[in-house]
């Protein structure tokens, strides 16, 4: 049974990439490595390593691009590379700004807002309730 080749992505800009499973695999290792400098715990490390290794199990299983692209279900493989090319930027801010930090994980950071004075709002002479 001959393989599906790709003639065009359909997409202006993102031109066919011919070793996208080669490609996608070296980037899947590189994304595992630079998760390693934040720490274990923070939810934004254990969520990329879950997708990660899925994705990177996935192109390791199967060599039909269709079939990859079918069951990763996000993109064609040329989109798959972009999106982890752009993730390994994330994981670098991530790392550098610590944004996994939070004072208190169960807590959001909250905006204060200023109190209202009890007599701000006078009710009005024409209002017989008020």
């Amino acid at each position: 049974m001959s393989q599906f080749i790709k003639k065009s992505t359909g997409i202006t800009g993102l031109a066919v990439q011919p070793h996208a499973r080669r490609i996608l695999a070296d980037l899947y290792q590189k994304t595992l490595k630079e998760l390693q400098r934040i720490p274990p715990t923070a939810f934004y490390r254990q969520k990329m390593e879950e997708i990660t290794k899925f994705r990177y199990d996935v192109i390791q299983k199967e060599t039909d691009i269709l079939k990859i692209e079918q069951t990763i279900f996000a993109g064609q493989v040329e989109e798959l590379i972009t999106q982890a090319e752009n993730e390994l930027q994330v994981i670098d801010l991530v790392a550098k700004t610590k944004a996994y930090e939070l004072s208190d994980k169960n807590k959001p950071p909250m905006m204060r807002h200023q109190s209202i004075k009890a007599n701000h709002h006078k009710p009005s002479k024409n209002n017989k309730n008020g």
